[in-house]
């Protein structure tokens, strides 16, 4: 997909519903999947996660939904410093225009979801934040939503921090931190509270990056906005194996806050 929000096209792909042909007349709402910082849009389907939704949809275990899984390799899915790759204007003013141009959609809020895995889990949590009336419900399943901040990112391992720098800035002074931090767009903005979809978070308690006690803080944090959320602390690391394990039923709860289904069709 061309667009002028980043220097190159960006690769997405869909999966429609199974009942996507057979029934021209109706519409699905839309799961938006963001990939982890190892993989790429191809990962929803390369790792089961696609086989996994599938099946729950064909045996009504979940409404049956489109989901589109774009590129976002090293984007951490945000406008980065620069202005040169805005990566949260495209998900906002071009990837979602064309979906529901494309295919057969819920036009609006209440037929919208967002998800995504570690990195992209802070993006679908931040995406949320940013954009409260485009999505109901948004989950981040072992997401990065540690403070953005130099000494967060000084810290970080040496594998991850060349992502973030290039994408939030490498300047200790001159970057996009605090403009993407969750915990500071909740601060700044007073009305943001009370206009912010219902937030999902689950997270294994043996996750090598210390995400559940983040996890914890984000969750008192929320509270004291009062914003609608739901956190979950379980047995799992930070891998597949837990990810593919919990993946439908973290689907499944994000899917009861869509509009009723008489409202989809």
């Amino acid at each position: 997909m061309a667009t002028s929000s980043l220097p190159a096209p960006v690769r997405v792909l869909v999966m429609t519903p199974p009942s996507y042909e057979a029934a021209p007349a109706r519409r699905f709402p839309v799961l938006y999947f963001l990939h982890d910082g190892g993989g790429d849009e191809a990962t929803f389907f390369r790792e089961g996660l696609a086989d996994a939704l599938d099946a729950d949809m064909r045996a009504g275990r979940l409404p049956e939904m489109l989901v589109v899984s774009p590129r976002g390799v090293g984007t951490w899915f945000i406008d980065a410093q620069g202005g040169v790759s805005r990566y949260a204007t495209f998900l906002t003013r071009t990837l979602v225009p064309f979906v529901d141009a494309r295919y057969r959609t819920v036009a609006s809020r209440g037929g919208r979801l967002a998800a995504g895995i570690s990195m992209g889990g802070y993006g679908a949590l931040r995406w949320a934040l940013a954009e409260p009336a485009l999505v109901c419900a948004a989950g981040g399943l072992s997401p990065a939503i540690q403070q953005m901040c130099w000494p967060v990112v000084e810290a970080l391992p040496f594998f991850v921090r060349p992502s973030v720098e290039r994408a939030f800035g490498g300047d200790p002074v001159k970057n996009v931190l605090r403009q993407n931090d969750l915990y500071a767009m909740l601060l700044d903005d007073p009305l943001l509270a009370v206009r912010a979809p219902f937030l999902y978070v689950r997270c294994g308690t043996e996750d090598k990056y210390r995400l559940a006690e983040i996890t914890s803080f984000f969750d008192r944090y929320l509270d004291a906005f009062a914003i609608p959320h739901s956190v979950v602390l379980e047995t799992g690391v930070h891998d597949w194996p837990y990810w593919r394990r919990v993946f439908p039923e973290f689907v499944r709860t994000l899917s009861t806050h869509l509009s009723p289904p008489e409202a989809t069709r």
